[in-house]
């Protein structure tokens, strides 16, 4: 297991990358399957599409397709057929109506994408996944991209 750990600009993080996955109420591995960036940020949250590869935490079951939003200030960064390790949670009250069941998790900076290869699923478990997290915090780096390899 690797990680890139492109620098990400910006602002002080408020949650570790080992907090985030305690804190998120769902952890998926997915495969992008589309995603709607045709409207610009002011219309609202992105939606994507994905099917679930893994299940690291929540009420998931592999192959299950679930639909998910993205906010606007994170821009466009889902891409039909990556990989993708997904920190999920449930939209407020505030924010319904909304879309979808999930939206991205966003107490991290949106700079911060998380990726896995195709090979690595096999080995991608929650107990695994927290050890990775682990290393890349305890390495002092800010990633941008973060690969599980």
């Amino acid at each position: 297991m690797e990680n890139d750990t492109t620098k990400a600009p910006g602002k002080q993080e408020q949650l570790t990358f080992e907090a985030l996955f305690e804190v998120a109420e769902a952890v998926v591995a997915v495969e992008i399957l589309a995603a709607n960036y045709s409207l610009c940020a002011g219309d609202g949250p992105m939606v994507a599409t994905a099917r679930v590869l893994k299940v690291l935490k929540g009420p998931y079951a592999a192959e299950k397709q679930i639909r998910f939003e993205e906010g606007a200030r994170g821009g466009g960064t889902y891409r039909e057929g990556e990989y993708r390790i997904l920190f999920l949670d449930k939209p407020t009250f505030s924010e319904l109506p909304s879309t979808s069941q999930w939206r991205i998790f966003w107490q991290r900076s949106p700079m911060f994408s998380f990726f896995i290869e195709k090979d690595a699923l096999p080995a991608l478990s929650g107990k695994t996944f927290k050890s990775f997290l682990k290393e890349i915090q305890e390495s002092g780096h800010q990633p941008g991209k973060v690969v599980f390899r």
